[in-house]
Formats: structure tokens, sequence, C-alpha cells
């Protein structure tokens, strides 16, 4: 995302005295389209407050825009000069007309009616852009008008003077959704007032993270604190919606402080204001969506009925607003105005309706054109998230829309649509092969709960699990599961590291939670295969083959529920979070306990336990469910082994074989090797743990503590689900507020 460039974005064309009067030529043009009207001296053509749908040009005579409010009392008038057009802003706007027009003299007109300058497009496209451009100059310089009354002010009667001054000091930029304004660290040369649209305004931090801020709205004055101090911007600005916003220079700022002595008062508040902004919650570098745009994947989808639907479902979470062109088009009962163009008094009229309609509802979903077009791109530009909808069985291909969903701050998902009975979804790779979505959503037509975790994903309330490590502890998860759903709470999202990533694995592919107990059961009761330890304890093949078998061959994007899971890189020390691709190699990656199961082979890499760096990936769940809840299952031991006798430096492995086949025999009370293992392995990811909870990272923190489970105890896996069911339960229960089939625990509680 390049920063904008003056020399391309701002418009100083439509600033100049050339641009906004018609030469000659053009006012002879106009009179032979427009009817032409007789006013008669002292009457009105048109009085303030009317509303009208045609504008005229003085042709002769001597007509007087009388001002409004404390002006019109005192008697000031402004003169309007022949070749002058009137009415031109109401025109566009369809508001009220501002002023009254009163005729001195007998005076002559040309009426343009709707119809007339519909017709000059085709028959006079450079006369009409010509009005186009004058349009827009009045939009902008009125809407400037109100903001600067507001932010400075109130100027009174004094304010179209003091537009006169700086009116040559301004500079119009048109600053399309996803470009940045300045980046943190420029040098500031001028201040801006958004006239229409929306900015967000990020800080980078001393850690490297990015933070959201609030947005900025139309009205408020962005970049005039580093202007004031004379200091490096302290924020990055880029717009989220096509804006408008004009530059005042350093001595039209400086200017506006002058004329009135409020403005200083005016402006402090503002700085305060902002200075107060916290980041949004919880640090994320994500704003929250409210806009999203649909757009086809091909010709064949039709949206309408899926945008009607999802429409529906948001509006249980806010009111949610459905706009197709063909909607906003009779909204404002204007003829393809969705289609406008940029640098059109059309477009600023439609971005300030549609940022209207944002401040009314709580969501808006775009409905984007079937063929690509104006407001196609419109669409892609106006909203937080771009949502592509395809049918999972036609032929992949995103290659054509891929080039207009590539900006840096563009966030766009894949929705694969499919029939109701699909078992499975299948070969969504080939999906990848020319785009690559942030994310991935199979939705089975007509199938409600699909439906529902879409919306919850979308509006930013979805539930997500994410799953530690612990060895045969994490058999306690399959408790936490049976859990959620008797009280009816979704899992819309699942992560996992270590024994947390089979058994998220499990959930993912939309198994029921008695699916995922019977399969875990089957799978993870005999998996241990002893070896001579050169490499490792357990030689893994059955391991292997046991995950082979549970991941039924699905590659991750392939799974029902959005999934991830971590492994170490012995190679690099670092983490690699597999969130594509083949799941045996992921999973079997992410339960490689180092020194327990040999590490996993991935070129020239060695993956080993996702538990050495992360054994509880909350962050990482975080970053892709920034708003919604977050449940965290933590079945780690809290503590490591301790000493319980002073045994010294060396023992004997024999010697304690021994004694455990003669127990009678007196030996040192020694830690075992796999709680030395796995406490040596979580080590590394124990500061994140202890941020997790002192940072509440997690809405729901789940610390199990699955006493009388070894590590390696693969055959408790009864006991491990019952602790994991009944340390679960109440604390779901009261977090949640549910009462369905709350007060009625399953016989898995009922530990013997």
């Amino acid at each position: 995302m390049d920063t904008f460039s003056p020399q391309i974005a701002a418009d100083q064309d439509y600033a100049s005295a050339q641009s906004i009067t018609l030469n000659e030529q053009e006012r002879q043009i106009f009179t032979e389209y427009a009817q032409l009207k007789k006013v008669c001296a002292n009457d009105y053509l048109v009085s303030e407050g009317d509303g009208d749908t045609c504008f005229y040009l003085l042709v002769t005579g001597n007509l007087v825009k009388e001002q409004s409010g404390k002006a019109k009392m005192l008697g000031m008038y402004q003169q309007l000069e022949e070749g002058e057009l009137i009415g031109l802003l109401s025109f566009f706007t369809e508001e009220k007309h501002l002023n009254s027009i009163l005729a001195r003299s007998d005076s002559e007109v040309a009426i343009v009616t709707r119809e007339i300058y519909d017709s000059l497009l085709s028959e006079q496209p450079l006369l009409w852009k010509k009005l186009q451009s004058i349009g827009l100059h009045m939009m902008r310089k009125h809407r400037l008008s109100i903001h600067l009354d507001k932010l400075f002010g109130p100027f009174g009667v004094m304010l179209p003077f003091v537009l006169t001054d700086i009116e040559n000091e301004l500079e119009w930029v048109t600053l399309p959704s996803g470009q940045t304004l300045f980046r943190q660290g420029d040098v500031p040369d001028g201040a801006y007032i958004l006239v229409a649209g929306r900015l967000q305004m990020t800080t980078k931090l001393l850690d490297g993270r990015e933070v959201v801020n609030d947005a900025i709205l139309a009205g408020e004055t962005i970049g005039e604190t580093a202007l004031l101090t004379n200091q490096p911007q302290a924020h990055t600005v880029y717009a989220v919606r096509d804006s408008e916003l004009v530059k005042l220079s350093n001595y039209s700022f400086e200017l506006m402080l002058q004329r009135n002595t409020r403005a200083i008062h005016n402006i402090a508040q503002i700085l305060g204001k902002r200075l107060t902004n916290l980041p949004v919650e919880k640090g994320t570098t994500k704003a929250p969506v409210r806009c999203i745009s649909l757009l086809p994947a091909n010709d064949s989808i039709q949206l309408s009925n899926f945008a009607e639907q999802l429409c529906s479902t948001l509006s249980e979470y806010g009111s949610t607003k459905h706009l197709s062109s063909d909607i906003v088009n009779s909204e404002l009962a204007t003829e393809d105005i969705a289609q406008s163009h940029e640098n059109e008094a059309t477009s600023l009229r439609l971005v300030e309706w549609l940022h209207s309609q944002e401040d009314d509802c709580q969501f808006l979903l775009y409905q984007s054109d079937q063929k690509w077009s104006e407001w196609s791109a419109r669409c892609v530009r106006q909203t937080d998230q771009v949502i592509v909808v395809a049918e999972a069985n036609s032929e992949p291909n995103l290659a054509s829309l891929a080039p207009h969903l590539c900006g840096e701050r563009q966030r766009w998902s894949l929705v694969l649509l499919h029939d109701f009975d699909t078992d499975r979804p299948r070969n969504t790779a080939a999906w990848l092969k020319s785009a690559s979505p942030d994310a991935i959503y199979h939705v089975r037509k007509e199938h409600a709960a699909d439906l529902a975790r879409l919306t919850r994903i979308l509006s930013g309330n979805a539930i997500s699990l994410v799953l530690g490590g612990g060895g045969a502890r994490g058999f306690a998860h399959l408790g936490v599961i049976k859990a959620m759903e008797e009280l009816n709470i979704p899992i819309d999202m699942v992560g996992g590291t270590s024994m947390g990533a089979p058994i998220a694995g499990i959930v993912a592919q939309g198994a029921t939670a008695d699916e995922v107990m019977q399969r875990a059961k089957q799978a993870y009761h005999k998996i241990i295969d002893f070896t001579f330890p050169l490499v490792s304890l357990i030689a893994g093949k059955r391991i292997s083959q046991t995950i082979r078998e549970q991941t039924l061959g699905w590659d991750i994007e392939d799974y029902w529920l959005p999934f991830f899971c971590v492994s170490t890189n012995l190679t690099t020390a670092l983490p690699v979070i597999h969130q594509r691709g083949d799941s045996w190699l992921a999973i079997r990656s992410s339960v490689s306990i180092p020194g327990v199961l040999p590490p996993v082979p991935h070129g020239d890499h060695l993956l080993v336990d996702g538990g050495v760096l992360n054994n509880l990936p909350v962050d990482i769940m975080r970053e892709i469910n920034p708003f919604g809840v977050i449940i965290a299952v933590d079945v780690a031991p809290p503590v490591g082994p301790k000493a319980k006798s002073d045994y010294g430096t060396e023992i004997s492995g024999w010697y304690l074989l021994i004694q455990r086949l003669f127990p009678w025999l007196k030996a040192p009370s020694v830690p075992s090797l796999g709680s030395t293992i796995m406490q040596a392995m979580v080590a590394g990811s124990a500061l994140k743990r202890q941020q997790i909870i002192e940072q509440k990272q997690a809405d729901l923190y789940l610390n199990i503590h699955v006493k009388g489970v070894g590590m390696l105890q693969f055959d408790a896996q009864a006991k491990a689900t019952k602790i994991g069911y009944k340390g679960s339960f109440d604390r779901l229960k009261a977090h949640f507020k549910s009462s369905d089939k709350s007060d009625e625990k399953s016989e898995i509680s009922q530990e013997e």
C-alpha cells in the first residue's frame, strides 16, 4: 500500500477559477438545451428551504443570493454574475436550497431539468463533465464550511470571507480506501480535515506491534498535533472508506486559529480526546468489522439469496442493511448513482450517503454486481471484509478477482458453498492456486448451523477453542468439549498444540462431542511403542498410523471449521503455524515431544512439539479471532517435579528397574522420565502461559489440573475426560449464562 501522492490524488484543477465557471461557448450550448424563464424584479427565483429537481443558469439580469441566518438579518447579499449556475448543489445532493435568490431587476434564466441534464451525458459529454466538476467543487466547499464552523468557530457571518482568504491555500485530496495518508515518523507538511469517509489511525509500539486506535470520522482533523508541536507524525493514518479531505497549509491553519479565539479551545479538545483514545481492546492489529462485501467468484454464482440469508442472521447481532446497486439507486432515487466514478459530484453524494448508513446500522452488507463494475470496485473499497462466494463444485478459478484483492490492508475470505448433504469438503487447495485468501469458510446450503457459524465469525462474535499440550492429560479436553455441547456453546474455530492438536483436528472435521470421544478412545489407547532410546523413547510408528487414520487424508483447508496447530522448527528455533496443507504432517509434527517421539523431517528442517515454544497458542488465536470469545484449556502441570529425596547427582536406571521388580527393596524417590521431559519441554513457553493469565488474553482460561494422570498414561482417557468435564462445566455455564441442559450433567460427571 503506497502513501498517497499529491500529484496523483490531489484535485488541484477543481479549485481553479476556470474549472468552476462556464466559458462563452459552454453557455451557448447550455442555452440551446435548456428552457428559458423570465424572472420579474423583486420576485424570488428560489426560496430558502425549497426543494427542486432542476438548476439554473443566469443568462441576463441582476440576481442576488440572500445569506441565511444572522447575515440575512443584516441585509447581506451576494451578487450573482451572468453565466453563473444556481441551485446546482441542491440538484446534486437533492437537499433543500440553502439560500434564497432574489431578482433586483427583470432577469432571464435557463432551466435545466433532470431529463435535460441526463441527455448531456451522451450528447455533450465534455459539458456534462464540467458540470460534475462544478458540482463537486460546490459540494466540497459547502461541506468544508460546515466542518470549519464546528472545528474553529463559529465564524458566523465572517465564514464566507475566511473561506475566500484561504481558498487558494486549500488542497483537496481524494483518498481511496486502503491508501495511506501519512505514516508514523513522516515530517508534517499541513493538517487535514476529513470532509467525507472514514480513516483509521494506528500506532507502532516499541515492541514492533501495530495497534489500532479509534477511527477518524467526517468533520475531524488529522495531523494537527505534529503541525503544532513541529514533531514527526506519531501515527499512521490510512483510509478504510473512500474519503474526501482538504489539506490546510501551515499558513491557513494558523489563520484559522487567529481568526477565532474559540478555535484554540476547540482544537485543544480534539487533541485531548485523541490523546486519551486507547488502542482497541486486547491490542489487536485489526479494526472491528462493520461493513462486509460479497463478490461472486464467477458469473454462475447468484448472490442475492445468500446475501439475504446472511443479512438475516447478521441482524441477530445488530441492525443490518443489505445494499446492492439496485437498492442504492432506488433509495437515492437517482439512476445509476451506484456506478458513479471518483471525482464526480454524484460520487461524493454517494460516499456521504453510505457513510450515513454506516452511522445508522451496526452492519452493512454490500452485494457486488454479477459482472465487475464501478459498484463492485466500491464494494471492495468501502468494506472491512471482502467475501468471495463460490460454488464448491464449480471450476476453481480466482485469477480474474485476484488483482482487485491485493491491498496491503485488505482482508478477504473465500466462502465455498456445498450441497446440503455434503459429507466433507474436498479439493479446496485447487482454489488457492490463483489466489491466497486470509481465511476459508465452508458452508452447506440451507444448513442453519453453518450459516450461523459464518455469521458469528464475520460479526466478531465467534467462539474459539484453544487446546494446550500435556501428553495423556490432554484427554481432559474431551470433557471440556462434552460440557460445551451440553451447554449449547458452539465451537466456531479451534486450534491446539501437542495433544491438543489431534483432538482439535477431530473437532474441526465437524464431529460431535460423542464422536470426538469415541474416535479418541479407539485411536489413542495403544500408541506406545517403546524402542531403544537412541533418538527417542517411542518409535512413533503406532502414533503416526493413528494420526493418519484420524485425519482421514484431509487437508487443513478442507476442515469444516477453521483450524490451526503449532509445531516448533528445531532447525530455526522458530514456531510454525499450520493452517494449510497436509493435516497429518501438521498434527504429527505438533505432538512430537522431544526425546519421546522422533522429530518430523520437513524438507531440510526438523519439526518437533509446538509446546517447546507455545504450549497454549492463545496469541495465535487472538490474531485469527480478534474480537470474539477465546476459551483456553491448559492441562499442563502447574508446577514441575520436586525432589522428594536427595539421591545425589547420579542414579542407576538398572537399580530402579530392579527396585520395581522387587518393591520391598528401598530405593530413592525420583521424578519420572515423562514428567521431567514434559516440564523441560514446556519451560520455554512458561512466560507465554503467565502472560495469558496476567494479561487475560483468553476470555475464559480453564486451568485443569489432571491429577493422577501421567504424561504417557494413555490408558487413563476415561479418568482424564471426567476431570476435564467436572473442571469446566460450572465455569462454562457461569461464563455463558446458559440455561439449556445446564441443570443436568451427563453420566460422564458421575465419577466413581
